[in-house]
């Protein structure tokens, strides 16, 4: 007659993978995977804001493309731009995610500007996108039916290949 065999480990090569199986993880092998871990976030974290902030920067592009359409509104039924947004144009200072204060300058000064204005976009001092270096500003400047996509970074640099998508 046979011996009934029992569930689990019946030799001792078994009962080793077992205990090994179900000790779980060392304080050794856990360590290693915080430290890995770490070493990712510090290489990930600086690329995934960058492209958080170049993401907001479409805030500033809406609201400048709607300053430029408005102001093609606004000269199609008079002979000059506007010089206001608010009194005016009836535009917010303000972008619409509120990322961007908003501005326009230029209108019929310097006299080369009789046909022209520049319309800027800075980020607002205590949003998120204060800290974007690499566009410090963004414009769009109209000088005799000519557009100008401009945009320096914070070192005063032009910077309207990285600012402005095309």
């Amino acid at each position: 007659m046979k011996k009934a065999r029992l569930p689990g480990p019946n030799t001792a090569c078994e009962l080793r993978i077992a205990r090994y199986l179900a000790g779980g993880f060392t304080l050794i092998e856990l360590m290693l995977v915080v430290i890995i871990v770490g070493v990712l976030a510090m290489v990930a974290l600086p690329s995934y804001q960058k492209q958080v902030a170049k993401g907001r920067r479409a805030d500033a592009v809406t609201a400048l493309s709607g300053i430029v359409q408005a102001q093609e509104r606004w000269r199609s039924n008079r002979d000059a731009y506007a010089s206001s947004l608010e009194t005016e144009l009836k535009l917010s200072p303000n972008s619409e995610k509120s990322h961007y204060t908003l501005s326009l300058s230029g209108v019929r000064e310097p006299a080369s500007f009789n046909f022209g204005y520049i319309a800027k976009a800075t980020p607002v001092s205590t949003g998120p996108q204060s800290g974007d270096s690499d566009c410090k500003s963004m414009s769009i400047r109209v000088d005799g039916g000519n557009i100008f996509y401009e945009s320096i970074d914070s070192s005063n640099q032009d910077s309207s290949s990285l600012c402005w998508p095309r």
